[in-house]
């Protein structure tokens, strides 16, 4: 593939996405957030870090009662193929009143497929105990059900069987840059170039 524009002969296409998880609105304080980069297999990162882990922050005093981290999410990727295009995995966590890390939320959002800034919000949910029995015993104990991988709700297999809540919402903002899509045939539609 040539690239008309400046000679060059491009092997692939380049997504690179710049931008931050802004915050989120719990009923809870004291939370984290974690995301993760879920990719399909022709797809590699080239630059950036795939997975983050934020600062513990609280909600502020007064009116606004979200909990803001404005972690910032920078990573670069290429592949030959849209089949995998990256999803963020984003998990929210917290202490409960032991003092323990538990699981607050899980959520999942597509990365945009074409340029643009992007505001997205998430809604994050809990996997729910199979019986009341279970949720007792959760309660009781501690020990809350969550999921072995967070990357998990970002898959495409094997979440049909889960019961979930909702449990709150997180904020993200995104910057997309693409390279090398239109090559392939791929053009973004010019209302598409800034999405508020």
């Amino acid at each position: 593939m040539e690239d008309k524009e400046d000679n060059i002969v491009l092997d692939a296409f380049y997504v690179i996405v710049h931008g931050e998880v802004e915050s989120a609105e719990f009923m809870d304080d004291d939370l984290y957030a974690r995301y993760g980069v879920v990719l399909g297999r022709d797809w590699s990162v080239v630059d950036g870090i795939e997975t983050g882990l934020s600062q513990i922050a609280r909600k502020a005093a007064g009116p606004d009662k979200r909990v803001i981290w404005n972690f910032p999410i920078d990573v670069s990727f290429k592949s030959t193929n849209i089949f995998g295009w990256p999803r963020l995995s984003l998990s929210v966590y917290g202490l409960d009143t032991l003092g323990r890390d538990v699981v607050r939320g899980y959520g999942s959002v597509l990365i945009p497929t074409f340029p643009g800034t992007y505001e997205r919000n998430v809604q994050l949910y809990l996997p729910l105990p199979a019986s009341l029995w279970q949720r007792f015993i959760s309660w009781l104990t501690g020990a809350y059900s969550e999921f072995y991988d967070s990357k998990f709700v970002a898959r495409d297999f094997d979440r049909h069987l889960t019961r979930v809540e909702p449990t709150g919402t997180i904020k993200i903002k995104v910057q997309v840059l693409t390279r090398g899509l239109h090559l392939l045939g791929y053009v973004p539609p010019v209302s598409n170039y800034h999405h508020p």
